[in-house]
């Protein structure tokens, strides 16, 4: 890496980290590139050298809520489970991870650059290659997903392939209704900061198990 790249690279991470403390302190509400920008040491307008927008840098600065879910992933990867039981466990790690940070996850996975989930997460493990965990080809596929519906989609495919508990013709409308789910818990959860997370992931588990009939 040359000393610009550097330059740029470190430039970057004092933005994530600013918007990341901010985040942490404040919330996503009272948020703003002034205060960012003050945070990180640097005028307003250069945060537009680093990153397309805002919403761009809260993208990269909530990344670090994977941590937990993401460590998890990797020790799942080394077990060796059904489909049912990694599809089960992966869905159960997620929602004790998305119920706790619902306006952060809601914003990651339905917000404006929710369609790009897999650029985003190679960006930020290119800036902090030591949170990047490895995982099982089948979770990498997933973790990586484009978007929320293409990573459940990952998960669920297996599942209705080797159980066939889901008729192949229905895997994809099974995928909308999950996704449907998702979003509407978050929204609850959002709404009523008061519902407890272990419940909603409760919740969420039954769905699950309505919708794949298992």
């Amino acid at each position: 890496m040359n000393q610009k790249e550097e330059l740029r690279t470190q430039n970057m991470i004092r933005f994530i980290e600013a918007a990341r403390e901010l985040i942490d302190q404040e919330g996503l509400e009272s948020l703003s590139i002034r205060k960012i920008a003050e945070k990180a040491g640097f005028h307003n307008s250069t945060i537009y050298l680093y990153f397309r927008d805002m919403d761009h840098l809260v993208m990269l600065a909530t990344m670090k809520q994977f941590d937990q879910y993401s460590q998890a992933l990797a020790r799942l990867s080394t077990q060796d489970l059904s489909s049912s039981e990694t599809f089960f466990a992966v869905w159960s790690f997620f929602g004790h991870t998305v119920f706790r940070k619902p306006h952060i996850f809601y914003n990651f996975f339905f917000g404006k650059y929710s369609e790009d989930l897999t650029e985003i997460m190679e960006e930020y493990y290119q800036l902090f290659p030591a949170e990047k965990a490895e995982y099982s080809s089948e979770i990498t596929e997933m973790y990586y997903g484009t978007n929320i519906r293409e990573r459940c989609l990952y998960l669920l495919k297996p599942l209705a392939r080797q159980t066939g508990a889901i008729p192949e013709k229905s895997v994809e409308l099974a995928n909308d209704i999950i996704v449907s789910c998702l979003r509407t818990l978050l929204e609850e959860k959002c709404q009523d900061p008061s519902l407890d997370p272990g419940d909603m992931t409760t919740r969420l588990l039954s769905m699950l198990h309505y919708v794949v009939n298992l």
